[in-house]
């Protein structure tokens, strides 16, 4: 449910016309407690905050400027319930911070902090999943947002539509430091739809380009594989390409993913992640959705010639009390293998040995 506030303005013509503006205020508060079976060694048991999707309150406006075109802008703030700080590394916005035109026909050109094509076209499947492959490493659950950005959104052409991003270096001798380039299709008909998508951050989070493309949320502990496994240096370069969908199936819906992640670090040496997601989602009733679903990684690492994996499944029960408001109950396992040394489930500590479980209660209320 939103709150909107609608504004008549003047716009000069060959008379005066009025405009309609509209700005909407927006959010969802998500928190619960979680049990993690091996977190250091150890049981643990937390308070959390976005248990079912992450916190956030945003405001989302419009202008009508005539011939179905639009002024839009979104500011979107995201936070923790449990201790009330702004996420995203302190930022007042950022989740998202863009101004831009809509046209029916032309598709839509915005300017800020935005999705790159992963998040926009992939990322649903993921989170569809109810789960995060590790490490977010092909920034499937949307951990990193690109600042500078200019952004366009084709409209749907045929049952198509384009999306591509570039996000600026700010750095006046050298445009490619910390600079990302990205672009997708997506596809949809009826009760199928299928993306493919890529991303490719130069220089991420570069003390050469600090105000660049990538922000300090790269430095994110959660982000595992952000240091090399030789001499744990910082990141050249990452490279994201995928490719996934939905099918629908009466009151089920069938979701796949791959994706291919290519790491090269300041040190020369390389990992390649390889991810296969496979989910289903049940609506056994109008208030009870079941999901469950099954993650596979695998890496390559070039120099240290290692080759880790991982297995994750996920299984959720989540029931709606009204339109705005629900309670989940998700059950996530994994288990590391090959070179792998330790599991990890996504927004907890690594296991001191190579399986940890996590299950989690939690309440989500929109507005």
């Amino acid at each position: 449910m939103t709150g909107t506030v609608v504004v008549g303005g003047l716009l000069a013509a060959q008379g005066a016309a009025q405009a309609q503006s509209s700005v909407q205020v927006y959010g969802l508060l998500s928190a619960g407690i979680g049990y993690v079976s091996d977190e250091g060694s150890g049981s643990r048991t937390h308070a959390l905050s976005g248990t079912n999707q992450n916190p956030r309150i945003g405001f989302r406006g419009q202008e009508d400027l005539g011939d179905g075109t639009k002024a839009i802008f979104v500011l979107e703030n995201g936070f923790n319930v449990m201790t009330g700080t702004a996420s995203q590394s302190g930022r007042l916005f950022g989740r998202q911070s863009y101004v831009g035109l809509s046209s029916n026909d032309k598709g839509t050109l915005t300017l800020g902090r935005q999705y790159e094509a992963v998040k926009d076209l992939l990322g649903p499947v993921v989170i569809a999943s109810n789960g995060v492959h590790i490490g977010d490493n092909d920034n499937g659950y949307n951990n990193l947002r690109v600042q500078n950005a200019v952004k366009y959104v084709s409209p749907n052409i045929s049952n198509l539509s384009f999306t591509g991003l570039y996000g600026f270096s700010e750095n006046p001798a050298d445009s490619n430091r910390n600079r990302v380039y990205s672009m997708g299709a997506g596809y949809k008909v009826d009760a199928f739809s299928w993306a493919v998508a890529y991303t490719k951050m130069d220089h991420p989070n570069s003390p050469d380009a600090p105000n660049g493309a990538i922000g300090n949320d790269y430095g994110s502990s959660l982000l595992i594989f952000n240091k090399s496994a030789v001499k744990g240096a910082g990141v050249d370069s990452q490279a994201i390409a995928g490719t996934g969908g939905f099918y629908n199936v009466g009151r089920t819906k069938f979701g796949a993913l791959y994706t291919n992640v290519r790491y090269h670090y300041l040190d020369q040496s390389n990992l390649t992640l390889q991810n296969v997601d496979l989910n289903v989602n049940h609506k056994l009733t109008e208030a009870l959705n079941l999901g469950a679903s099954y993650f596979y990684t695998t890496g390559k690492y070039d120099v240290i010639n290692k080759t880790p994996k991982w297995h994750q499944v996920n299984f959720q029960a989540d029931y709606f009390l009204s339109k705005r408001t629900d309670v989940a109950i998700t059950w996530s396992y994994q288990k590391a293998a090959g070179d792998a040394t330790f599991a990890r489930v996504f927004g907890f500590g690594a296991a001191g040995g190579k399986t940890q479980s996590v299950l989690i209660v939690g309440m989500r209320h929109y507005f």
